[in-house]
């Protein structure tokens, strides 16, 4: 957005249409709020690297700080993928770091304290599968400890001390202590919202080596727990597993960083500087949206309607029975409070016939030619059919709402056909990665696996309101978007903390992570948003009679600001996006139109060429 000359001009002395002998009206000053400009807001973010049994000579800070970046500046990803840009996300993180190594004292009590609460168990699957490696340089031995990680993260959080205002990273070494137990990390306290599924307790790859979020601005990772499976590091003899030609580049444990181990010892600092760049901070601390966040707003007054929509294509069984609208709504309503959410549902039963066509046509069964032929690749059947078809799937809403329509179908393993095993996915538009649509999928055999609809529906529409997932994300720096696989295969670590979007099922709502970034997105689009149409109001000859409103958002936008420097982020949303309305309010009395919505510039790609893909179930046999 570029300043125009004349909004200057209104903006200082309100001369147009003045009649002789007029008394000129009070200038119209602005604080916190820059009419045409768009601002990037900085902020300096502390990141503290504490080494938590690590003695000082395992550890070159030097070889660890090499691997962290200066500065991030956060990008809409999705947009990217089409050759575009996306709108600019205004906000730069400016990166101070601290390297500390604890004292004997602190270390004493923490594993103390994880002896404590930890049960004893026998070896998990994974640690027995690390024992059956040709080149392991041990055994696990059992009995192991099975340790709450919400528990220890807030330990940690407790008795180190970190300021509120930064983020902690704390890599943990217990096997280098005379006391060292083999250990694994857990979280078991929320099941299933439908199938009462509990993946903490049931699933051996959900025990885990690293955790934070949960209620604090830490994240801690612990290469002597383990051997684990979401991340793969119990094989230590195949360094290519998907074989494609390239080493699937995983951190194993601490003690196969030895002469005769997996990785030398000298490359330990680096790799760990590799997981706090690469993970604690480009997925975890300051991350990018998949999707712009602000193309989901409601207009002033508006609500967020979450319209769902449950195909029932299976006889032998309801979808109805699988779902939980208020539990979802509870789960969006904690995390963005300052937005009205609504949930309706509505079944169709029995599918009918034209979108169960569509639905055959994407899942592979029914091989016929339809509207995905316009993009290429059948995976955009179910996005095209419904984006023919919106009077009869898509329920009108007011105006000023932003209506999520959500398309479930209870259908049959068969008929999920190539794609059975994909829980779901939010679309974009196939033109230029704005979104679209969500699809969720279930059956009684994903049941008998332990997942509902719910938990899918509260994952994907939080893609859609522009959440990433913990595993993949974008480096500001290298200029890179990149997932778990190959030289970033160890970004499956980024899972373990507290967040619906991991693909771990074992947290059900929006963790402190997933808080941070979205309120500052907001509150950053927000400020832009308002600066960019008190433009086009104060180049308006009646600017004058919105006045009170524009002194009203500029106080607004003032609190905002001061509430964003001193990290309190949900504050500053709420304060930003009623800036916004004030300003939107001024525009409406004076004819002007708002935008309740901004999406990417426009450019028609191929669709295939653009990675399209879903949500599928990781380890479904475990």
């Amino acid at each position: 957005m570029k300043r125009r000359l004349g909004s200057v001009v209104a903006a200082f002395t309100l001369l147009v249409g003045l009649a002789p002998g007029a008394v000129l009206a009070a200038p119209i000053r602005t604080s916190a709020l820059h009419p045409g400009e768009t601002v990037t807001f900085r902020q300096r973010v502390p990141i503290n690297v504490i080494f938590l049994g690590y003695e000082r000579g395992q550890i070159s800070t030097n070889k660890l700080m090499k691997q962290l970046p200066g500065a991030y500046e956060p990008v809409v990803r999705y947009p990217q993928f089409y050759g575009l840009e996306g709108r600019d996300m205004g906000l730069r993180y400016n990166f101070d770091y601290d390297v500390t190594f604890t004292g004997s004292r602190l270390e004493n009590r923490f594993f103390r304290y994880l002896r404590n609460i930890g049960t004893r168990g026998d070896l998990t699957d994974y640690q027995a599968a690390y024992n059956d490696q040709e080149n392991n340089v041990l055994d696990v031995r059992g009995p192991v400890l099975y340790i709450d990680a919400p528990s220890v993260e807030g330990w940690l959080a407790d008795h180190l001390n970190q300021p509120a205002n930064g983020y902690t990273i704390v890599f943990v070494n217990w096997h280098s202590r005379p006391d060292f137990r083999f250990h694994v990390y857990t979280k078991t306290d929320e099941p299933d919202p439908d199938t009462g599924y509990n993946f903490g307790v049931n699933r051996q790859t959900r025990k885990i080596i690293a955790w934070g979020g949960s209620h604090s601005r830490l994240w801690f990772y612990d290469l002597s727990a383990g051997p684990e499976s979401w991340t793969d590091n119990w094989n230590v003899d195949d360094p290519d597993l998907d074989g494609n030609g390239a080493e699937d580049y995983r951190m194993p444990p601490v003690w196969e960083y030895a002469r005769d181990g997996y990785r030398r010892p000298g490359e330990l600092s680096s790799d760990l500087g590799l997981v706090a760049r690469f993970v604690a901070i480009n997925l975890l601390f300051t991350s990018s949206p998949l999707y712009d966040p602000l193309v989901t707003a409601p207009g002033p007054g508006g609500n967020r309607v979450v319209s769902m929509n449950m195909f029932e294509d299976d006889p032998a069984s309801q979808g109805l029975d699988w779902i939980n609208p208020a539990f979802a709504k509870a789960r969006w309503a904690e995390f963005q409070p300052y937005y009205d959410w609504r949930t309706r549902l509505v079944q169709t039963d029995p599918i009918g016939d034209a979108i169960a066509r569509a639905l055959r046509i994407f899942s592979g069964v029914l091989e016929e030619d339809d509207c995905w032929n316009a993009y290429g690749d059948p995976f955009a059947e179910l996005f095209c059919f419904i984006e023919e078809n919106q009077g009869t799937y898509i329920p009108r809403t007011a105006r000023n709402n932003y209506q999520i329509p959500v398309f479930n179908f209870n259908t049959t393993e068969e008929t999920l056909g190539d794609q059975f095993g994909l829980l779901g996915f939010a679309d974009d538009n196939w033109v230029d990665g704005t979104q679209t649509y969500v699809f969720s999928f279930g059956a009684d055999a994903y049941r008998e696996l332990g997942y509902g609809f719910t938990g899918t529906a509260v994952h994907e529409v939080g893609h859609h309101i522009g959440l990433s997932h913990p595993h993949d994300g974008y480096d500001s720096q290298l200029g890179i978007d990149y997932g778990p696989e190959d030289a970033f295969y160890f970004a499956w670590s980024g899972d373990e903390s507290d967040s619906v979007m991991s693909y771990l099922d074992l947290s059900l709502g929006f963790g402190e992570f997933n808080q941070d970034n979205m309120y500052r997105w907001e509150f950053a689009g927000y400020m832009n948003w308002a600066n960019g149409l008190l433009d086009d109001i104060l180049a308006d000859p009646q600017a004058s009679q919105v006045a009170d409103r524009i002194a009203r958002a500029d106080a607004l936008a003032s609190m905002a600001t001061r509430q964003f420097r001193s990290w309190h982020y949900l504050s500053a949303a709420t304060n930003a996006r009623m800036a916004y309305a004030q300003i939107a309010r001024a525009a409406a009395a004076l004819g002007i139109e708002t935008p309740t919505s901004m999406s990417a510039m426009s450019a028609r790609i191929a669709g295939n060429r653009v990675p399209h893909e879903g949500d599928p179930i990781r380890h479904p046999t475990d």
